[in-house]
């Protein structure tokens, strides 16, 4: 296809999706006990949980400094240091960790349990919140 279209696509900040999406469904699945997902539901709880989390950290990214989608998320989640603060950072950091854990399981490891789920999904929440606020001042 040809046309006047030209570069502007490469010119374009990235379109991350809305963390929120993923944290509805995860607090959907500790919410609604359903037989038909026993076994299933802690990790596909986990797997929600953190594309959460890394759509709010790409989010901020996206807004204040596009270049760094282009790091590994570790780093993209390790250089959120100067926008929280160090021990915020490291808490996101530890939370992408568990999380990661938690989705990809060894067969002798245990699912996490619904009180981790919560509180990891209410800290991804949180910093999804912080971390939307922070892209309006971020430079």
């Amino acid at each position: 296809m040809t046309g006047s279209g030209g570069n502007h696509s490469l010119l374009a900040k990235p379109t991350v999706a809305d963390p929120q999406t993923a944290l509805t469904w995860a607090d959907r699945l500790l919410r609604e006990a359903d037989p038909s997902t026993a076994g299933l539901w802690p990790r596909t709880a986990a797997r929600l949980i953190r594309v959460a989390l890394e759509r709010a950290v790409d989010r901020h990214w996206s807004s204040s400094r596009p270049q760094m989608l282009n790091c590994p998320t570790m780093m993209r989640l390790l250089m959120l240091e100067g926008t929280l603060g160090r021990p915020d950072a490291r808490d996101a950091y530890l939370l992408w960790s568990h999380l990661s854990d938690a989705t990809h399981p060894h067969p002798y490891e245990l699912a996490p349990t619904a009180s981790e789920l919560r509180r990891w999904h209410d800290s991804c929440s949180r910093l999804a919140i912080r971390l939307g606020s922070d892209t309006r001042t971020a430079s």
